[in-house]
């Protein structure tokens, strides 16, 4: 293996386990809530109205990283693969376009209503 293979898979794991965590944190937000109330000592993340915002903003970092490495270790392949990620980064990409933008507008607008 190539030194950049080595390093396309590192990125991979790291991304995914990140991913995969943050996901298992929004499901599972609720009942650790519901145990720390209780005097359970548990990292309470990702619960309230804006957990499922927060989750994505999360994960939304580590898809273009997970992407990226899958694309460098297909890249001497001639499978299309590569050319399919491009949908979930180009996606990534929009979504957060979208929600940045909303949320400046709407600060924007809750702004000039208390004006």
């Amino acid at each position: 293996m190539r030194f950049w293979d080595v390093m396309a898979w590192v990125v991979v794991v790291l991304g995914t386990l990140a991913t995969v965590y943050s996901a298992a944190m929004l499901v599972t937000g609720p009942a650790r809530a519901r145990r720390a109330r209780h005097g359970a000592h548990a990292r309470v993340a990702l619960t309230g109205p804006r957990a499922p915002r927060e989750a994505w903003e999360k994960i939304s970092r580590f898809v273009p990283a997970v992407a990226s490495g899958i694309i460098l270790l297909t890249i001497n392949s001639m499978s299309h693969v590569r050319w399919l990620l491009l949908v979930p980064i180009v996606t990534v990409l929009v979504i957060e376009q979208v929600l940045s933008y909303r949320d400046r507008h709407r600060a924007q607008a809750e702004a000039s209503g208390k004006a």
